[in-house]
């Protein structure tokens, strides 16, 4: 398994060295339609590109956008696209990123893209960050239904709060120092779910329950060894999410 780190420039300058292959979070489908990158140094070369979605309108000029992405990929011998785009409320985008894996594939490179824009010419992420039902069993659904060669690893960390009772099934995000400060302050047990591959305790705030998941190395390390067990051949995992844990994330790449 290839584990990639995705990280903006002035993130990467702060990390004196990484045994991982980087995404380089500095490029843009800007407010007009085009490429747009942020202060990428010269000499960067290989990884990946991230690409960003911040047009809010259709693709006018999608053949230049195209060759403006090939071209910097060839340029910058990136090994392919990160498409991080977060909408799928905009018909073009599923069509404008299946023309662009077919291309990247011609030059023998990868697109990746978001579960919502599963375009057929790409590889697919399958978020780990799930408060509910198997993990195991989601991804090999995702291999079923995508094919088990286009399915990667978004490992997302996840700290959450759930209120008890929660119908919706939507928890509150919580910071780590957040985390930190109520395990310190409570004598809580915590658990560990083998469905979630999360840990998990409960607390009560005012008088109302609430159910708490979160990752730590253990958790994710987890999550990557099931990937890998299930032949899942590319994971990410983003860097503001898991700087505190790199030393040990950076171990169990060279293992495998």
């Amino acid at each position: 398994m290839q584990i990639h780190l995705a990280i903006t420039p002035k993130e990467a300058q702060q990390l004196p060295s990484c045994p991982l292959p980087l995404v380089h979070i500095a490029y843009a489908i800007d407010e007009s339609g085009m490429l747009s990158r942020s202060a990428l140094p010269a000499q960067t070369q290989g990884g990946l590109m991230g690409l960003s979605d911040r047009c809010r309108k259709p693709l006018k000029n999608a053949d230049i956008l195209l060759r403006a992405i090939v071209s910097e990929c060839a340029a910058r011998q990136f090994g392919g696209v990160l498409a991080d785009f977060e909408s799928a409320d905009l018909p073009d985008r599923i069509v404008f990123l299946d023309r662009l894996g077919k291309l990247l594939a011609q030059q023998h490179r990868t697109l990746f893209v978001p579960q919502l824009l599963p375009a057929q010419s790409a590889n697919v992420l399958i978020s780990t960050a799930i408060s509910g039902g198997s993990l195991q069993e989601m991804l090999q659904n995702a291999q079923n239904r995508y094919g088990a060669a286009r399915v990667a690893l978004d490992l997302e960390r996840l700290i959450m709060d759930f209120p008890l009772p929660c119908p919706s099934g939507r928890g509150q995000p919580m910071l780590l120092s957040e985390l930190q400060a109520l395990q310190k302050r409570r004598d809580i047990s915590t658990f560990y779910s083998r469905e979630l591959t999360a840990h998990y305790f409960t607390h009560s705030l005012n008088g109302e329950a609430h159910f708490v998941l979160f990752d730590d190395a253990q958790t994710l390390k987890s999550k990557l060894a099931l990937a890998r067990s299930l032949g899942i051949r590319d994971a990410f995992i983003m860097y503001p999410e898991v700087k505190d844990l790199l030393a040990e994330l950076f171990r169990f790449a060279k293992s495998g």
